[in-house]
């Protein structure tokens, strides 16, 4: 017989994540600051991690060959045990997108530079294939582990409710692309750090 629930959970700690998880503020964007977020999130939420992030707490993201790590350990932390190659601090914002902010030497990470190109370059890809916006949100993707997948439905939330305030949520997403410069929002993307 299949268990209703196979994380384990009872139903209240399932309603107290989503409740946590849930946005409570979103702000008006641009249009390329809204992709932009969604981008950043989905790369931080294909990361493999496995306790709740907090709005306003750093983490750090790390790429190796496992793929995307986010951690609550820092490099400095790590040492020498460092699992993988650093990317960068990683922060979730009350309205439930991450925002990434990268030291100027990941530039030099030959190999992190090219993943992150090429997960931008498969969420571009992505989104020229959907219909609208918000067709492309991760309302509930059973694959992802259960914070990834709480995250992403709040995540959702918020990416369709902020296109809903600029009235671009029914809109085509290639449209949305198109009249979007892709350089500057790769810039978007990823702030830089001293």
């Amino acid at each position: 017989m299949k268990k209703a629930n196979p994380q384990g959970k009872g139903m209240v700690p399932v309603l107290q994540d989503w409740h946590a998880l849930q946005p409570t503020i979103t702000a008006e964007k641009a249009v390329g600051q809204l992709l932009a977020d969604y981008c950043v999130s989905s790369l931080v939420l294909s990361a493999a991690f496995s306790f709740r992030p907090v709005p306003g707490q750093d983490y750090s993201l790390y790429y190796g060959e496992d793929g995307w790590q986010l951690s609550l350990i820092t490099p400095m932390e790590w040492g020498q045990r460092q699992p993988a190659d650093y990317v960068g601090v990683c922060r979730l914002r009350m309205d439930m997108t991450w925002q990434l902010s990268l030291p100027e030497s990941v530039g030099d990470n030959r190999a992190v530079a090219t993943a992150l190109a090429r997960f931008f370059d498969a969420f571009i890809a992505s989104l020229d294939k959907e219909g609208t916006l918000e067709e492309s949100l991760p309302v509930y993707l059973a694959q992802l582990p259960y914070y990834q997948r709480m995250l992403a439905t709040g995540l959702s939330t918020s990416i369709r409710d902020s296109a809903r305030v600029l009235g671009i949520a029914r809109e085509p997403a290639r449209q949305l692309l198109s009249a979007t410069d892709q350089v500057p929002l790769l810039q978007k993307v990823t702030t830089q750090t001293e």
